[in-house]
Parts: structure tokens; sequence; C-alpha cells
């Protein structure tokens, strides 16, 4: 929504138009300079919120924190209805099932690689939804009250399709996420490694501009290569 704006007083919606720009929602940009400080990245073992797993990664540091700024008249919208109506209504199942793993990775992710308690004092009441202190609890819960209301509901073939579904999807998170150096664990202490040295690379290449020119090349390429 890009109208012409007629003059430099403020907006009020009668002699001056509005001036929105819509966002899709996520994480819209960051400074390089914040890149090379925070080394934020997401994990690969986050399916849902991965905006939000991006900033998490870089609160286990002490000082100050990576943070959004939200700057007004930037308008988020959550509008797929709109074009993928009939994908969103058939992925319902899905979605509903992908809600109870998100809360289950990510409460162990902010137990085992952070810590739970000052964790969720940053990130509450936003991302803050999906870390729990009794992450087990509210999903099964939450999972056995939304199964009884379909079956009384009378969609008895969906509650059957989420019941089969979700505690295959469930189980396989719960053998991921436990033990003392879980699967999440190793797969996040990997990953944090291998992204840090391509935080190290890019710093070097920036004082190197005959690396840097390489790199530019390669990346050139396998881009191409990559387009259908």
């Amino acid at each position: 929504e890009m109208m012409t704006k007629y003059n430099e007083t403020e907006y009020d919606g009668k002699s001056n138009c509005i001036n929105r720009i819509h966002v899709t929602g996520g994480t819209n940009g960051i400074l390089v300079e914040a890149l090379k400080k925070y080394k934020p990245f997401t994990p690969s073992f986050i399916g849902r919120a991965e905006d939000q797993a991006y900033i998490l990664s870089t609160f286990g540091e002490t000082g100050p924190k990576l943070a959004y700024v939200h700057k007004p008249g930037l308008i988020m919208r959550h509008d797929k209805e709109g074009f993928a109506g009939e994908a969103i209504e058939s992925a319902k199942i899905g979605k509903m099932i992908g809600d109870y793993i998100r809360i289950l990775i990510f409460s162990s992710y902010a137990k085992d690689c952070f810590n739970t308690d000052v964790l969720k004092k940053h990130i509450d009441p936003f991302t803050g939804c999906f870390v729990s202190k009794i992450p087990k609890t509210v999903v099964f819960l939450r999972f056995a009250l939304r199964a009884a209301n379909m079956f009384t509901d009378g969609q008895t073939e969906e509650a059957e399709n989420f019941i089969q579904n979700g505690l295959s999807r469930i189980s396989q998170t719960l053998d991921y996420i436990e033990g003392e150096n879980s699967e999440l664990i190793k797969q996040y202490s990997m990953e944090r490694k291998g992204w840090d040295i391509f935080y190290d690379i890019l710093n070097y290449a920036e004082k190197n501009k005959e690396i840097y020119k390489e790199f530019y090349k390669k990346a050139e390429q396998i881009i191409e290569s990559a387009k259908i």
C-alpha cells in the first residue's frame, strides 16, 4: 500500500495519504556488523518459527543481546489464506501437530543449550510461548483435549488421522530430544561449530580481497546452477 503522499506533514489519513509497507513476517533484515558480532543461525532441527530460532541462537552469550526493531509503518501480515486457503486447509492436521512438536523442540533447545529461566525473561511473551518448563505435560494434555474435541464434534476420521500421525511424530521428537547428550544437543553443537567457521571465513575473505573474489565467483556458479 504505497499511495500518493501530498506533503511532508504528519499522516492524518485525510490531507496526507497513508503510506504503508506490508511485510510478510519473519526476520526482515540484519546489519552486516551484527552478523559478524553475534553469528546467528537457525538450527536445522527447527521446522517452524525459524525466524525466532535465528535470534535465539545469540542469547547464550553474556552482554547486550541481538534484538528486533519495529519500525512504525511496517505492517505485519499473515494473509496466506488469500491465495493458499485450500493448501492450508489440507495441511491443518499437520500444522496442529507441528505446533506441539515446536513446543517440545524449543523447550529442549532452551533447556539444553541455554537456561530456560534466564531465557524466558528475555523472550516472554513473544517466543516464550514455545518454551515451557513442563513441555511434555503441555503437549500431551493439549493433544488429548484436541482429539477429544474432534470426536465430540463428530470428526471421527480427522481425529483418527490426528492421533495416528501425532503419536508417531511426537514419539520421534521425544527420542530426538531426550537424554543428557541428546541428538538435539549433538546436532546443535555440530552446527554451531559449522556456522562459526562460516563467519570466520567471511571475516577472513573480507580482509583478503583475492580470496573474496574467488568465493564470489564460486557462489555465483552455485546460484546459477540452482536456477530452475
